[in-house]
């Protein structure tokens, strides 16, 4: 029998899952599968390996279990049904997945309200839901369709998406003000690793990606924290509000909107990030080459150059702790992982602590050297989430499972 039942965070409650018992309850549970795709592919699995955790324990405890989770963004090539997600569970949950080509309507709640207990159902795509790409209060949360029409259904909410728990968003941070709450595995296991590891004194960050909207709302918070590195993306955009000129990137960057580059301009005006001063590039005759930052660059920079690993490892030999988020360039291209591979190399080597989060960067650690992998203090299913903890803002989607455990648990209020 397991001692800890809830978790303390930050002065706040969270239940989870030992609280209480699932035999025959209708059970929601929102995870976090979204995963690196190409051309329709799944190409890494360790979230759906970390969910299946939860979602078996729910399965074997008897629960009418409904799986709700995302993928990708509207628009972006990764957005996507989930059924292959749904094929991926199977054999880690332990029993068959259902799979319904449907969120809210009537397709879904009649898949819902035929499930006996053990089976395990998967909604689609919650994104398809416009109102789930919205963040708000969670006084408009609780009367957006997506909670008005499934949360009847339902006794209980587990909250396993700590990789989306920073966003407010209806499926993450509307439920638990209606229906008694606790938190999954991966949720729980988060928020006892990542509470232990943040708190140390000397720390570096590397932020790579192309989530760079993300990041220029948390990094003023960062950079107050820790020596801030950045690479693919990211480092682009900083680049740019440094004055670099980024040749045939210049649109790249430029795509991403006039506020994304305004807002790192202001992040700039508050403390240094570090931006590469060299880059490996893609030529327009498909060349790869290594050209230095500051000149005008005649392809496409995919990767960080040497001179550039040199100067961020000088940084991670002298933190305590460091946090790598995201990748230094295009590596589902082998041709340009090399920094990345180099930089994650060179945190595990220098004995800090290193906290690897979020998909891509967790993939990344597959092309280590298998002894140096043993060096990880702890690696996140998060990356946003994982920064936006570390910056120390807000949580909306643990905060509601606090609530609701205050509200509903806690008192009493749950048989």
């Amino acid at each position: 029998m397991r001692l800890l039942l809830h978790v303390r965070f930050r002065g706040i409650i969270v239940g989870t899952m030992d609280d209480l018992n699932f035999w025959g309850k209708r059970v929601l549970a929102r995870v976090d599968i979204n995963s690196p795709m190409k051309d329709g592919r799944l190409l890494d699995r360790s979230r759906i390996e970390a969910h299946a955790k939860t979602i078996r324990e729910l399965h074997e405890s008897g629960a009418k279990v409904v799986v709700m989770a995302h993928q990708g963004r509207p628009g972006g090539d990764d957005f996507d049904h989930l059924e292959q997600h749904a094929r991926a569970l199977e054999p880690l949950v332990g029993t068959s997945v259902k799979f319904v080509k449907d969120v809210t309507g009537p397709e879904a709640l009649r898949a819902i309200d035929s499930l006996e207990p053990g089976d395990v159902l998967i909604l689609d795509n919650v994104r398809l839901l416009a109102e789930e790409n919205i963040q708000a209060e969670p006084e408009r949360l609780v009367k957006t369709l997506l909670v008005r029409e499934l949360a009847p259904h339902f006794d209980v909410y587990v909250g396993d998406a700590f990789a989306t728990a920073h966003r407010s968003q209806p499926s993450v941070a509307g439920f638990p003000y209606v229906l008694p709450s606790v938190a999954g595995r991966v949720m729980e296991s988060e928020l006892r690793g990542l509470s232990k590891v943040l708190d140390v004194s000397s720390r570096s960050f590397f932020i790579g990606g192309s989530k760079v909207d993300d990041v220029v709302k948390v990094m003023p918070n960062l950079i107050g924290k820790g020596t801030v590195m950045t690479g693919g993306l990211v480092a682009l955009t900083f680049a740019k509000a440094y004055g670099q000129y980024l040749g045939p990137a210049e649109d790249i960057v430029k795509s991403l909107g006039v506020e994304v580059i305004e807002g790192a301009r202001r992040v700039l005006e508050k403390g240094k990030v570090m931006v590469p001063v060299d880059y490996v590039v893609e030529r327009p005759d498909g060349e790869v080459e290594v050209q230095e930052a500051g000149q005008e660059l005649s392809g496409v920079p995919k990767d960080v150059g040497p001179m550039t690993v040199a100067a961020y490892r000088d940084v991670i030999d002298a933190s305590d702790a460091v946090i790598f988020k995201g990748t230094a360039g295009v590596v589902e291209d082998p041709r340009f992982r090399r920094g990345t591979v180099a930089l994650l190399e060179a945190a595990l080597k220098s004995g800090a602590f290193v906290l690897v989060g979020g998909g891509h960067a967790s993939a990344a650690l597959s092309w280590v050297e298998e002894g140096l992998r043993k060096a990880v203090g702890y690696t996140s299913t998060a990356g946003g989430a994982m920064l936006y903890l570390a910056a120390g803002l807000k949580m909306p989607g643990v905060e509601a499972l606090a609530y609701s455990y205050s509200k509903f648990i806690a008192r009493g209020g749950w048989p």
